[in-house]
């Protein structure tokens, strides 16, 4: 096993993960790549109903293999006022504050995290780990399971990435490693997203070789125009300008961020719209409600703001709305938050449908074919559900059949289209149904395929890893 430790969040540890996962998998070997624990509102559901974030997954291909629960032990998910869901091994165990959250991860993360990499390390040549934030998180000393906790429990090497764009790459190097618990077990470092010649920084390098003992690796370029899933919101800050005719509703509690990337990849482009910005929604042709971490809130979000009434006026115009998951609740008629109530949130009515939440909650990968009443062809297509509740239509038109069951409503002049299923904008009929897209050879997974490899190529030609090599021969 070899851990990417980072400096910062956003220094590139989830990208160097992916692309050593690639480069080793492109050598011959089974990788697999592992996240004791991370903090994201961007999940997938894999294939046999367990929730992984979104990164792991991006290195699982990288990797070339299917994801499994033992690689992302510990997931959370903010939830708002001091909350987060915590999903342990792929299955919720619900919300709990700060405190609860610290009294759980002591009690079983050692054995969790323990166990699953003996069990990925019978089935796998090499393990990728990534760490959390920073090793070096002092206020956090004895509750941090992310970082060399990991890479203690078996003497593993750690590579150490910084990110030079944003100044202070020595400092931060430096200043990581004196701080750092079991800093020994960092053997090398990089310098991520460089702009211009890196020879200038060889002095530098020296002297910090010299002054910690750990050996350089290289000096990665900063790379342009290159797009590839986002690990978290942080990820998704600015939107994608494009044609500029594609609005997507950012509430505060937006979920699955990921949903977006399509329209990044695309050249397609989008603009979030919250309460600062809602006359945008007036030179807009598709509105997307996301998905929710908080339904209520997120609703009630858009009634404070007026962006409710907006979104109707929009429809009447002739503009599509598309509502994904928590959006696709919020178009429907009513929203019931406890199942044993008869009191129900209103929610748009732009949908026959309603929705009852339980203690349930649905994860699921899902297959399935595009109604070609809708959209002029029976597409297949894949995808995941992750939800609470249970949406019940009575629209007479829906949009796809997966598992011999109709899924997802549309209104019935076809301009509203409300579903569970993540992922359906990779589709291109369904994105040119929404978006008048026409570009024939558009292939997301094609792209993503091609873009992980460049990413791969611009970090492995950039570093030696030669002693990467060594290590893994002698193990």
């Amino acid at each position: 096993m070899i851990q990417v430790l980072g400096t910062s969040s956003s220094a590139g540890k989830s990208t160097l993960t992916m692309a050593l996962c690639r480069h080793f998998s492109n050598l011959g070997f089974k990788v697999a790549p592992f996240k004791s624990v991370n903090m994201s509102l961007n999940s997938v559901a894999t294939g046999d109903g367990i929730e992984i974030s979104r990164s792991v997954w991006l290195q699982c291909k990288a990797a070339r293999v299917e994801p499994v629960r033992e690689m992302n032990p510990f997931l959370l998910k903010p939830e708002g006022m001091g909350g987060s869901q915590v999903i342990s091994l792929g299955v919720s165990r619900g919300i709990m504050t700060i405190s609860q959250y610290r009294k759980y991860m002591a009690h079983v993360a050692p054995e969790n995290i323990k166990k699953s990499i003996h069990a990925l390390s019978n089935d796998y040549d090499i393990i990728i780990a990534e760490g959390a934030g920073s090793p070096a998180e002092i206020n956090l000393e004895g509750d941090d399971f992310a970082n060399t906790f990991v890479s203690a429990l078996f003497d593993t090497p750690c590579i150490l990435i910084t990110d030079i764009d944003r100044g202070g790459a020595f400092a931060s190097l430096y200043g990581t490693l004196k701080l750092m618990r079991r800093s020994d077990l960092v053997k090398w470092f990089v310098i991520n997203r460089m702009s211009g010649d890196s020879r200038v920084l060889e002095p530098g390098i020296k002297y910090l070789e010299n002054t910690t003992g750990k050996e350089a690796l290289g000096v990665v370029p900063k790379m342009r125009s290159i797009d590839l899933p986002g690990e978290d919101s942080l990820d998704y800050l600015s939107a994608e300008q494009g044609t500029g005719n594609i609005a997507v509703i950012r509430y505060p509690y937006m979920e699955n961020y990921s949903d977006v990337d399509p329209l990044r990849l695309s050249g397609l482009g989008f603009s979030y719209v919250d309460g600062s910005n809602p006359t945008h929604l007036d030179s807009c042709s598709l509105i997307i409600l996301p998905g929710s971490k908080n339904v209520a809130m997120d609703l009630a979000y858009l009634r404070d703001t007026g962006l409710d009434s907006m979104i109707l006026r929009q429809k009447e115009r002739g503009c599509r709305i598309l509502g994904i998951c928590g959006g696709y609740q919020m178009l429907g008629k009513t929203i019931a938050f406890n199942e044993d109530s008869a009191t129900a949130l209103p929610g748009l009515a732009l949908l026959n449908c309603r929705t009852v939440y339980s203690k349930n909650k649905t994860v699921k990968k899902v297959n399935g074919k595009l109604n070609r009443e809708v959209f002029d062809s029976d597409d297949d297509f894949s995808g995941y559900e992750i939800h609470y509740g249970l949406v019940s239509s009575s629209d007479k038109k829906f949009v796809a059949v997966t598992d011999s069951q109709n899924e997802g409503s549309v209104s019935e002049d076809g301009s509203v289209i409300g579903t569970n299923i993540h992922s359906l904008l990779e589709n291109k009929t369904f994105l040119r149904y929404l978006t008048g897209f026409r570009q024939s050879d558009f292939d997301y997974l094609s792209i993503l395929e091609n873009n992980i490899e460049k990413v791969t190529e611009n970090f492995i030609s950039h570093m030696n890893m030669k002693p990467l090599l060594s290590y893994i021969e002698e193990k």
